[in-house]
């Protein structure tokens, strides 16, 4: 039924789009096609609409995105532009053409103040312009989307592509130096394997429509995290706790994730 569907990947030269790619070479029941953001701006219908009257997507796999905390605070209306409008462009077109949207959003939308991992259904109220975005975006997708699905992630990384917490650590290790990480922020590191398998479920499950949440299975701090790093790659760096910065961008203090069962 699914065989020779295809599956379009925007802002696909990030950490996941990069895994994403990596995957679909073991998978041939599907046709994938990679944009980066060079190839297909989100902010510009027009480019939206000629690729998919190009391609005619099945499915669209929305990996475009400002991630970028502290750029999204000192420019929320680039933000803007990039995480909602950009959203609100690709829900539109996917309606249009009856393809499956699968937005990708973050724990960020909460505020960190519930000191349990969150669920699909909690209270979102996020701290900063990044957060605030994301909402945007999956809010709109949820109310709008005819064929939508908001996956939620924590913490995400890739040991092998983008930047990324791991790969800043292992960076930091390889010099031998002291690494000073924050200790009071606690969260579900997300590998992109992970993300990226549970997005195949969603393809070909296709479960009710709606938010869904995909987490590491532990809950730890920046420290805690940066320790693991350190020690699975055999290096020896004093790793330094420290407490956040308070007069910069806000960020939730405690927001991992539950995940969803599908």
């Amino acid at each position: 039924m699914l065989k020779n569907k295809k599956i379009l990947v925007t802002g696909s030269s990030g950490q996941l789009g990069k895994t994403l790619e990596k995957k679909s070479m073991d998978i041939n029941s599907f046709k994938w096609i990679f944009l980066p953001k060079e190839k297909l701006d989100i902010t510009k219908m027009s480019q939206i609409q000629n690729v998919f009257s190009k391609h005619s997507p099945s499915f669209c796999i929305n990996c475009a995105a400002l991630t970028d905390v502290t750029k999204s605070e000192k420019d929320p209306s680039l933000a803007h532009k990039i995480n909602v409008e950009g959203v609100k462009n690709l829900t539109r077109v996917c309606n249009y053409s009856e393809s499956i949207l699968i937005h990708i959003s973050t724990d960020y939308v909460f505020d960190g103040t519930k000191k349990k991992p969150y669920l699909e259904n909690d209270k979102a109220n996020p701290l900063n312009a990044y957060g605030k975005t994301k909402y945007l975006s999956e809010k709109y997708v949820v109310e709008n989307a005819k064929f939508g699905y908001v996956i939620r992630t924590s913490w995400l990384y890739s040991k092998n592509f983008g930047h990324n917490f791991y790969r800043n650590i292992l960076r930091e290790a390889s010099t031998g130096n002291e690494i000073k990480v924050v200790k009071d922020q606690y969260g579900t590191p997300t590998n992109t394997k992970k993300l990226v398998e549970f997005i195949m479920k969603i393809i070909i499950s296709l479960p009710k429509k709606g938010i869904y949440h995909c987490a590491g299975d532990e809950v730890m701090s920046w420290y805690e995290f940066a320790q693991k790093i350190v020690k699975e790659n055999n290096y020896s760096n004093h790793i330094t706790p420290i407490n956040s910065n308070s007069a910069g961008v806000k960020r939730p203090l405690y927001s991992p994730l539950r995940n969803s069962q599908i």
